[in-house]
């Protein structure tokens, strides 16, 4: 009989029997390094350090300005006039703040709405045209919401004017009635929404058709065959099947356009600067107006202060849904 004598152990062995760990990681050492593991942290200092040069000293230097009485005097001069809440005071006594918030919300409730029943329109339209026809169309759509919003609003704007306007002309030649000169942004400002809603709808609906459309191809056929031997209709289908199954999509759209169109400036300025009579001024406009058409920047900035917060809330509850979806781990 052969003796096998035992073979020492090597270092990376006696560690692995101590417990340490190996290249598994699977000991508590292991474990111990893995959870002060810097490199993440690493390489996502450069982004983050870049948004807190970008976005955080602005924001920052806006809470400053809210607390300050600042106008063009106080602005060339360099001195600085602390006066407290005043300005919030200001615009929460203010009747036009509150309307400007009123009209925000309506226009935004207009735009989603919008948004969404013509975009879920369009990604059911998309699932049932051909290869060819759907790239088309996918594109035709992609361009649209690539526009910049200023380019868009001066495209708009140039439909809509009162003289050699498009759509005038159009209207007038389908004999619906007399539109020369025609002023659809600065007679009334229902109508002027109207065409800035229609704006709007007009460039988000890509992103939402394309993101339901991608949705719907992911709703396995087997519950369409299976509810249509229940004797399900086209509407049945759409209800019981494919609503309820893109819930979390249309939930995180809704969030989105609620943000997006909460925040809409520049397709309001272009078209009308808030007018006829103020009234398209929502709540970004009004702290632009106030800000530097009356000169009283901390006024502005406090508004503006407050609009952050309302974004900033749904902003949150964005991420909670994205969290609860399992979206972001």
């Amino acid at each position: 009989m052969v003796a096998i004598e035992p073979k020492p152990l090597s270092g990376a062995s006696v560690r692995r029997a101590g417990g340490e760990s190996g290249p598994g990681g699977r000991g508590p050492v292991g474990r111990l390094r893995a959870r002060f593991d810097w490199m993440p942290y690493w390489l996502l200092a450069p982004s983050a350090a870049l948004i807190v040069l970008l976005i955080g000293y602005p924001i920052v230097r806006l809470f400053e300005t809210s607390f300050q009485v600042l106008t063009l005097d106080q602005l060339f001069s360099h001195k600085t006039i602390w006066n407290g809440v005043d300005n919030y005071r200001t615009i929460f006594t203010s009747t036009s703040f509150w309307d400007s918030v009123l009209r925000t919300v309506l226009f935004t409730g207009a735009c989603v709405v919008g948004t969404m029943v013509v975009g879920m329109a369009v990604a059911l339209a998309l699932s049932r045209l051909s290869r060819l026809v759907r790239g088309a169309v996918s594109v035709a759509m992609v361009l649209a919401w690539a526009m910049p919003p200023i380019s868009a609003a001066i495209v708009w704007q140039w439909l809509f004017a009162n003289q050699y306007g498009v759509v005038d002309w159009v209207l007038t030649e389908l004999h619906l009635g007399t539109f020369q000169n025609f002023d659809w942004t600065g007679q009334n400002a229902l109508l002027a929404f109207v065409v800035i809603t229609m704006m709007i709808v007009w460039q988000a609906v890509p992103f939402v058709a394309l993101s339901l459309y991608a949705g719907i191809t992911q709703v396995p056929q087997e519950l369409y065959e299976a509810a249509r031997v229940d004797g399900a209709g086209a509407w049945a289908l759409f209800r019981r099947v494919t609503v309820p199954l893109l819930t979390p999509i249309i939930g995180l759209l809704v969030i989105l356009s609620v943000i997006w169109d909460f925040n809409v400036f520049t397709q309001i300025w272009v078209l009308t600067q808030g007018g006829p009579n103020g009234g398209t001024e929502t709540l970004g406009v009004w702290s632009y107006v106030t800000a530097f058409s009356a000169n009283t920047f901390g006024v502005g900035a406090a508004a503006s202060v407050v609009s952050m917060f309302l974004v900033a809330v749904m902003s949150f509850y964005y991420v909670r849904v994205l969290v609860r979806s399992g979206e972001v781990r």
